[in-house]
């Protein structure tokens, strides 16, 4: 299934993107700003596609979204109804971990309300990637 995962997403910000992928994580988070479609896929698209891109530049960034998506995603990930694997589970509570938790509001949004719609899309992710699954069996 992980491969179906990896395809989902990167069709998700393929749409989100508006085709066109950004290619490094600052363009990336950029483009978050100004959209809230490409925001809640952008941790679970580097994770998949820049895992080691994404936490430098989470450390070294001035900018609140990153750090803010990584704790957002951390905490959603950790919900049981998810039933998220232990390796994404583990890259996103080290991404939290390098950082401290912005304030609320220093992005877009609360990072309660990032959490929730993480939460939502991981979900969405994963029945779309188990229809993938079923459909091509």
């Amino acid at each position: 299934m992980n491969d179906e995962m990896k395809h989902v997403v990167f069709e998700e910000m393929f749409q989100a993107a508006g085709g066109r992928i950004p290619q490094d994580p600052e363009a990336f988070t950029r483009l978050a700003h100004q959209s809230w479609e490409l925001a809640v896929v952008l941790p679970f698209y580097m994770y998949y596609f820049h895992p080691n891109e994404w936490k430098e530049y989470t450390l070294f960034t001035d900018d609140p979204l990153p750090s803010t998506l990584n704790h957002a995603a951390h905490i959603a990930l950790d919900a049981p109804t998810l039933h998220a694997g232990k390796q994404i589970k583990r890259y996103f509570y080290r991404a939290a971990s390098i950082t401290s938790i912005p304030g609320d509001y220093q992005t877009a949004m609360s990072v309660a309300n990032w959490t929730y719609y993480l939460f939502r899309k991981y979900h969405q992710i994963c029945e779309r990637a188990r229809v993938s699954t079923t459909v091509s069996k």
